[in-house]
Formats: structure tokens, sequence, C-alpha cells
């Protein structure tokens, strides 16, 4: 009887540890990954089923985000034997896709996505939910928009990875620290409005939604544009608990030690101002060097 109650007791440990290891990692990867990705799968991404029923899940990144790609290539293939993904369609304007195909990538990026998404673009979700139920008989549900506050996650973060952009307007009578994000006004394939979504992201920016005209309802976007310094320090808050993966970690990096500078009213001074436009030559389009380091974030 005692050796049957130590097999049982040593049974239920390992059954015990193994289902508290499991629940604790899936927990860790949902929050550190699971947000991050759909916000940027939702920005500068898209689901396709074509005619010859195959499934692909792609990402659009520009060419110098390449360590990023290769990164979330290999985070994503861990608990593969057989690595899975590929990057395709390197063109001359300097963007590249980074594709998953596979039934094991598509059912695990789903896993990590699914009840994370917060735009239109959950109907191609769904979509892809049904395709993968029917022909790899998997039996996923389909969880609802996250309604959730944007800070309890990074959705935002890869929102803004993908489609928001920082800057520094520096004049001899402006000197002053913005942040942009754009998105288009409907989803074509559903015709549904970005407007509930982005009206969410100025409430808690505290910020105005405006517009911006491009010929047609189908091509036109909607703004968001973050000035004041209450707002800025909203977003910094954020930032700061949910970290950017791209190069434009790098971009806030030097446009929050700018907006340091500026709120310290140091921007008066000569030196303070020859700080502010060293970090506005280091930003964006102008940046020579780029520092991965922060890709580490993202071990699992």
């Amino acid at each position: 009887n005692f050796k049957k109650s130590l097999i049982f007791k040593n049974k239920w440990l390992k059954s015990n540890y193994f289902y508290k290891f499991h629940t604790n990692s899936k927990n860790c990867l949902e929050t550190k990954l699971g947000g991050y990705l759909a916000g940027l799968i939702e920005g500068n991404g898209y689901i396709s089923i074509n005619n010859k029923n195959k499934a692909l899940i792609g990402i659009t990144f520009n060419i110098k985000d390449l360590p990023l790609a290769l990164k979330l290539l290999d985070v994503l293939n861990k608990r593969f034997l057989i690595k899975k993904g590929y990057i395709a369609n390197k063109n001359k304007n300097k963007s590249f896709e980074l594709r998953f195909t596979s039934k094991a990538n598509l059912e695990y990026i789903i896993w990590l996505i699914n009840g994370k998404f917060r735009t239109p673009k959950i109907q191609q979700l769904y979509l892809l939910i049904d395709w993968m139920n029917k022909n790899h008989g998997t039996s996923i549900d389909k969880r609802p928009l996250d309604n959730s506050h944007l800070y309890t996650n990074a959705w935002l973060a890869g929102f803004i990875d993908a489609d928001g952009g920082f800057y520094i307007r520096f004049s001899l009578k402006q000197l002053i620290c913005k942040f942009h994000l754009e998105q288009r006004q409907i989803y074509p394939k559903t015709l549904e409005s970005y407007e509930t979504i982005l009206s969410k992201v100025c409430l808690f920016l505290q910020v105005k939604l405006f517009t911006r005209d491009r010929g047609s309802y189908k091509n036109s976007c909607y703004q968001i544009r973050v000035e004041r310094q209450a707002s800025i320090n909203i977003l910094i808050n954020y930032l700061d608990q949910h970290t950017l993966f791209s190069s434009k970690y790098l971009d806030y990096l030097d446009w929050k030690s700018a907006f340091t500078i500026i709120l310290n009213k140091d921007h008066f001074t000569l030196k303070g101002r020859e700080y502010v436009l060293s970090h506005k030559n280091n930003m964006n389009n102008k940046r020579t060097y780029f520092n991965w380091d922060h890709l580490e974030n993202i071990n699992l």
C-alpha cells in the first residue's frame, strides 16, 4: 500500500508540475507575444486562403527590420523539429514579407493571437479558423474582439510597429516631439470601419481622431496625432511597459530623450538644442546604426 501510494503521489506530482509549467508558460507566452503579434498582423499583415485550398499568414516589414522578422521566425519555430516559415517578396520598395503556411505554424499563431484581435480584420482570422477546423481536424474556438483596456497587453505596441511613427519638429519658431499613427478608414474585405478601435486609442491617449482624404472613402485614412505633453507621457508610460521590437524602438528612444530635454526646458540652451537636433538626425531614414539588443526581450 505504501509503495502504491508513493507511485501515485509521484505521478500526481509530475502531472501537477507539468500542468503548472505548461499553464505558466502559456500565460507568459500569451502576455509577451500574443497581443504584440495580433497588433502587428492587424496593422501590417494579412490572412489569405486561396483557390488551391492553401492558407497563409503574412506580415510586411521594412527591409531594415529584417532582424526582427528573423527573430520572430526563430521564436515561432522553437517548438518544431522542422523549421517552418520563410521570407518572401523582397522588392525595390525596400520591403519584404514573413510568411507562414504550414499547419503547425498556423495553428500555433492562431493560439497566440486568438482573442487578441481588435479590428475588423478579425473576420479573416475567423475564416482561417474555419478552414483549419475543416481541413485539419482542429477544434479551435473563435474568440471575440478583445475589448480589454489597451494598457493590459502589447497589442498597441504591435500596431505602432506596423503603422506608427516618431518625429521631432525642429525650427527657429518651434521645437516639439510628435507621434503619428495612420490607418485606413475601412477594411476593404468587409467594408467595416476602423473608427471604433482608433477612437479607443484616441481615448486612451487623450487626443482627437483626424481623417485624411485621399480621393475616395476606400483610400482615405484615419490619423492619430500626439503632441501634447500629457498625451506623450501616457504613450511613454505604455511603451516603457510594452516594448516596441522594430527599429522604431530605436527612434522611440531618441524621441523620448528629446522629449525629456524639452520637458526640462533644457532646449532653451544651446547645448540642449544641439542634443535635440542630434536625436532628430539619428531617427527614421537618417538612422545608420542599429542596435538590436532589445530583441532579446522576445526570448520565451
